[in-house]
């Protein structure tokens, strides 16, 4: 085990193996918790409301098991089959247009693109059409990209609020923008679900028929257990803004990764095409979700992509994580 002391924080780095299952297994509870953040990431995350940060306890259990039931599961990712569809010919159609525009294909770029589209539709319900998908993508990436250099505002905040004060002016000015772009959504999801409440039992089926589960939706029933009050808005924004950053960059990464080692390996490439063939009918140009279940060596190829070349490199792994 090794400490190194960065800053106003302790970093400890566990090489054994066995040590790390004592640590984060049989003794999980005591080492569950995470470091008091610093002053910015308690504005952005809206006083540790989200899962990532939020303290080991009642909150965050409550919001894990939100996540992990109520999007994440396995029959509630069915369900988002029409909107990967969706996805797919997206990503598709941006493929095209630019092979026909004569253009090198940019792969990421328009993997980072279809995946922040799924999830942005299953964070909001609907189908956004591309400008409110480009504001959203944009406030979300001007977070990420700028949010590290606020970090010199969390040694002595009382202090950096005088001498540095614009920075902290446009560290609320980006909080903001996320909250204008992000708060109608919700608004206009919450609107929507009382609509629904409100019809009666055979319109309700026949609307429930094109109804699809959201986190927002999931969201607006929530009650913090320690606080005994529902969600405010602001905090919705931040679980929001954690569940697009969250899944768009780690898996398109991912997804690059696999392509790239799929080029650089053409044995493997081949094999996987065979398997593919053997189950896709002749003529169909997409996979069904279906036939997947048929195909054990393109599971393979996908489970060990991140092994070869994990998203996040460099991971502190506590068990709240």
């Amino acid at each position: 085990m090794v400490t190194l002391r960065m800053g106003t924080h302790t970093s400890i780095f566990v090489a054994d193996r066995t040590l790390a299952h004592e640590a984060l297994i049989q003794s999980s509870a005591v080492y569950a918790d995470r470091p008091p953040p610093g002053a910015t990431r308690r504005l952005i995350n809206s006083n540790l409301h989200i899962i990532s940060s939020s303290s080991y306890g009642p909150t965050w259990r409550l919001l894990r098991r939100n996540l992990t039931a109520e999007i994440l599961h396995p029959s509630r990712v069915k369900s988002y089959t029409p909107a990967r569809n969706w996805v797919l010919q997206i990503l598709q159609n941006r493929f095209k247009s630019q092979a026909k525009a004569g253009r090198p294909i940019c792969a990421m770029e328009h993997f980072q693109h279809a995946m922040f589209c799924l999830l942005v539709l299953m964070c909001f319900g609907d189908k956004l059409d591309e400008d409110q998908i480009k504001r959203i993508k944009e406030v979300q990436r001007q977070m990420i990209v700028n949010f590290g250099k606020f970090n010199i505002l969390n040694f002595w905040p009382r202090v950096t609020k005088i001498l540095l004060r614009n920075r902290w002016k446009e560290l609320f000015f980006l909080r903001k923008c996320q909250d204008d772009v992000l708060i109608p959504l919700i608004r206009a999801r919450k609107k929507a679900k009382e609509e629904r409440v409100n019809k009666t039992k055979k319109d309700k089926k026949d609307y429930e028929d094109e109804y699809v589960l959201s986190y927002v939706d999931t969201l607006l029933d929530l009650e913090l257990p320690e606080e005994k009050r529902k969600l405010r808005e602001e905090e919705m924004v931040s679980l929001c803004s954690e569940f697009l950053d969250a899944g768009t960059d780690t898996t398109s990464t991912a997804l690059q990764w696999i392509m790239a080692n799929l080029v650089k390996y053409p044995q493997i490439q081949e094999k996987l095409f065979v398997e593919i063939k053997g189950v896709v009918q002749d003529g169909e140009e997409n996979i069904k979700e279906e036939e997947l279940q048929k195909m054990p060596y393109l599971k393979a190829v996908i489970l060990e992509g991140p092994k070869e070349a994990p998203a996040s490199p460099f991971r502190v792994a506590t068990c709240g994580d």
